[in-house]
């Protein structure tokens, strides 16, 4: 997602296309107009460069202010280096309002139109620790707003929302309703990347309130292209669709190009996702015609269409028309492949090669857009690329680097990203449906109320100035909180059922289709290889056969279903045992039969992951397991001699594997206990009401 620059998206009035050989001649008198323009400017650069040389003092620093904006976002001017000189000088003649207006622009321009969010973080960081005396509170509202989306574009999601609420508490004090608005829907973004899906929703209705109390149609528009993102990165495209042909229809009807363009693009980036290569195309085309009325949108959008047209255009085969594409990027590769364009540029090419078999230079593009996504902490991405390389390596038929990217690719797909989004979605989905008319409603009165700043403080005056009404309403807000969070629990219980059951389910998805497309390719490779008697190729098939049979067993514990609960924890601990040096004393009863088929799957889940930490953190030389039938209970204990750690600071940063063992313990009425101390082993016991 690229960002506009705060209060410069305007309306652009919509021309009509013109046809036929007016626009061979238009083309002709816009590449040489172009081309006079860029000398022109070239020529007022150096001229300005001249007379900065010759001046100092406040003659200087507005001959470097009409610089900076001469040539901002032109690398071929090195805005960056002219933008810092301003900045540096404005602060010397104590200019703050101006140095901060510059700083803040340079770090929009690093963020969101160089693609650099690492340098604009560096950049936002070194002024905002000189403590400017900056007295415009739009001004700073301003600059935390781009501050916040270099933290946001840099991955440091949590950090980019404290960001953004300094800039809507200054927002707040300018009085400035957009402002207010914009740094409250980039926190929603924010929390929806988090998989905070449910405060994302709540406060994107009361962004919506906003600009629908102040008519601002266009901010409405990208408001809703939030909530459709917020659908469809979670899979829920039929309900994205609903709100961007909203935003796509309020923008026709406003001629609200932008707006027009933004939400074609995003619904092809869901057609992608769909794999439905042909609607992808579609909307792009239809795309890429609204970029032609004005240089400066064609300039913020044409790169990212020519690119995704390529890709779109790959993955159809249709090597002809991905020519034409690849040969009109090329015809200007400073605007249309670097900055915020790399990644999408290496990931077409990619593409474009691979469809045309020259899987070698398909692999040198693929690599540079993995380590974009690697050098940038760009999570999201990381499994495409993945993928990516997975596909390659399988077309250059080397199984192991293919096996070895798609098993990343399914690692990065089970991680906390992941698991985190799907859990907020489905307490979302809970609570939005039966709250939705009086969260809209209390929304709508309460940003009314923010908006009107003054008017806000007179009536918290008449409202809660005597000590009777104010008590009162703290007691009302404590029963109001109370019967809340009584709600929110029950909600949590519910979700984290699902979630779990859907995970589950997933998994089972991927060790079927692991043992059943995957699999029987490596037996069949396997029974080849035998044939040829090529001892270092049946050794590799074997063995990655194997690789991938432990996969699937992984995913899913096949032996629960044809050995039951008993005999599936004793093979998990005899396989722990033969793979590593851990002496274990076991005590196991036969549970078979005792536990529904889905609290068995717990039981067995919980068992697996406490084993496999202890493999992996405790350094332990001995595990102790017991279940034991009880009269209404079954009783399960796991200990080890290992390292133990510091059960306060563990409590403060509690990894996703343990929380998904509180939540399993919690769907089968059970209590999970864990006791550990530093040098003297840990140990967890639970026990299973029958």
């Amino acid at each position: 997602m690229q960002r506009v620059e705060a209060l410069t998206d305007q309306p652009i009035t919509m021309r009509k296309n013109i046809l036929g050989t007016f626009i061979s001649s238009f083309c002709l008198f816009f590449v040489t107009h172009t081309h006079a323009q860029k000398m022109a400017i070239a020529e007022k650069v150096s001229d300005l460069k001249i007379q900065i040389r010759q001046s100092d003092g406040g003659q200087k620093l507005t001959l470097l202010d009409s610089l900076s904006v001469l040539t901002r976002d032109m690398t071929q001017f090195k805005y960056d280096s002219i933008a810092r000189a301003t900045v540096s000088h404005a602060i010397a003649l104590d200019s703050f309002d101006l140095a901060n207006r510059k700083a803040a622009r340079l770090v929009w321009s690093l963020t969101n139109r160089l693609g650099k969010p690492n340098e604009g973080k560096a950049y936002f960081e070194e002024i905002d620790a000189k403590q400017l005396p900056v007295t415009n509170n739009k001004l700073l509202a301003r600059f935390y707003l781009n501050g916040g989306d270099s933290y946001y574009f840099s991955e440091e999601v949590e950090k980019a929302i404290k960001i953004y609420k300094l800039a809507a508490r200054y927002a707040l004090k300018a009085n400035d309703s957009i402002l207010y608005g914009i740094s409250r829907k980039y926190i929603a973004d924010a929390y929806t990347r988090m998989g905070n899906l449910v405060d994302a929703s709540r406060i994107l209705q009361e962004v919506e309130a906003i600009y629908r109390n102040t008519k601002d149609t266009i901010r409405l528009v990208n408001t809703k292209s939030s909530r459709a993102d917020l659908y469809s990165m979670n899979g829920f495209y039929e309900e994205a669709k609903v709100e961007r042909d909203e935003a796509l229809l309020l923008s026709k009807t406003i001629n609200y190009e932008s707006g027009i363009i933004n939400s074609l693009l995003n619904e092809s980036i869901d057609n992608y996702a769909q794999e439905d290569t042909e609607l992808m195309i579609n909307n792009l085309n239809e795309a890429l015609k609204y970029t032609k009325k004005s240089t400066e949108i064609r300039t913020r959008y044409e790169p990212q269409i020519l690119n995704k047209l390529l890709l779109g255009y790959s993955l159809a085969n249709d090597l002809e028309k991905a020519t034409e594409i690849y040969n009109e990027i090329q015809q200007n590769p400073e605007r249309n492949t670097q900055g915020y364009f790399e990644s999408i540029y290496y990931k077409s090419v990619a593409h474009y090669y691979l469809a045309k078999k020259e899987v070698n230079n398909a692999l040198f593009y693929a690599q540079k857009h993995y380590d974009f996504q690697i050098a940038n902490n760009a999570t999201q991405n990381i499994t495409a690329a993945h993928n990516l390389l997975f596909e390659i390596y399988e077309a250059k038929n080397d199984s192991k680097q293919a096996l070895y990217h798609f098993k990343k690719a399914t690692h990065i797909n089970d991680s906390i990203l992941s698991l985190k989004r799907t859990k907020a979605l489905s307490y979302y989905q809970t609570l939005y449906e039966t709250e939705k008319r009086d969260a809209k409603i209390a929304s709508q009165e309460s940003e009314i109320t923010i908006l009107d700043n003054k008017n806000s403080i007179k009536q918290q005056w008449m409202l809660f100035g005597g000590l009777g009404l104010s008590l009162l309403f703290i007691i009302f807000y404590l029963i109001r909180s109370k019967k809340f969070a009584q709600k929110r629990q029950t909600l949590q219980q519910q979700f984290s059922r699902d979630l779990i059951n859907a995970q589950e389910e997933e998994r089972s998805r991927l060790a079927r289709e692991l043992h059943d497309s995957v699999g029987q390719k490596l037996m069949l490779l396997s029974k080849q290889t035998k044939k040829i008697e090529n001892p270092n190729m049946e050794h590799l098939a074997n063995s990655t056969l194997e690789e991938v049979r432990n996969i699937s067993r992984g995913l899913h514990p096949s032996n629960l279903e044809h050995l039951g609960l008993t005999e599936a924890v004793n093979a998990l601990i005899y396989n722990i045992n033969t793979n590593t040096d851990l002496f274990f004393i076991e005590d196991i009863n036969n549970i078979d039969y005792i536990l529904p088929k889905e609290a068995e799957l717990h039981v067995y889940r919980i068992i697996q992951e406490v084993l496999s930490n202890i493999v992996k953190h405790s350094e332990a030389k001995a595990v102790k397991i017991e279940v034991q039938k009880k009269d209404k209970s079954i009783h399960v204990l796991v200990s080890d001699n290992g390292k133990g750690f510091d059960l306060t600071i563990a409590k403060k940063s509690i990894s996703l594997g343990m929380n998904t063992l509180y939540e399993r313990a919690k769907i089968i009425g059970s209590q999970l206990n864990l006791k550990s101390e530093l040098n003297k082993g840990t140990t967890l016991t639970m026990n299973i009401p029958i």
